[in-house]
């Protein structure tokens, strides 16, 4: 018989959607709790043209669109959403406890 490998466990009880739009607008109004360190990320703005105030101002200002969401590594994950500069953008991104992290983001015709 094979080894048992437990399903992580989230971080912090399960909230609403409002709950991690709140805690992303809170994190998001200091840079330096967001990071923007993930490749996908980082390859979708160059392709989708999407800069990182873009990225900001839906972290700081965006409507949760879906989501709460737990990922294979026991995190929330959220979507949020923002016309900025002439676009519908959309950022998947990580709630923790102490910072927000940069999935991917997502532009969606109007």
């Amino acid at each position: 018989m094979g080894q048992r490998v437990a399903f992580p466990q989230p971080d912090a009880p399960a909230r609403s959607l409002g709950e991690f739009v709140a805690i992303a607008h809170k994190l998001a109004k200091r840079s330096e709790n967001v990071y923007l360190d993930h490749p996908h990320a980082k390859e979708r703005m160059a392709e989708r043209g999407i800069s990182i105030q873009q990225i900001f101002d839906v972290l700081r200002r965006g409507v949760g669109v879906d989501g709460p969401t737990l990922d294979k590594h026991g995190c929330w994950r959220i979507k949020m959403q923002r016309f900025s500069s002439g676009k519908t953008v959309q950022v998947v991104v990580v709630v923790k406890e102490l910072h927000l992290e940069v999935i991917t983001v997502i532009t969606k015709a109007r």
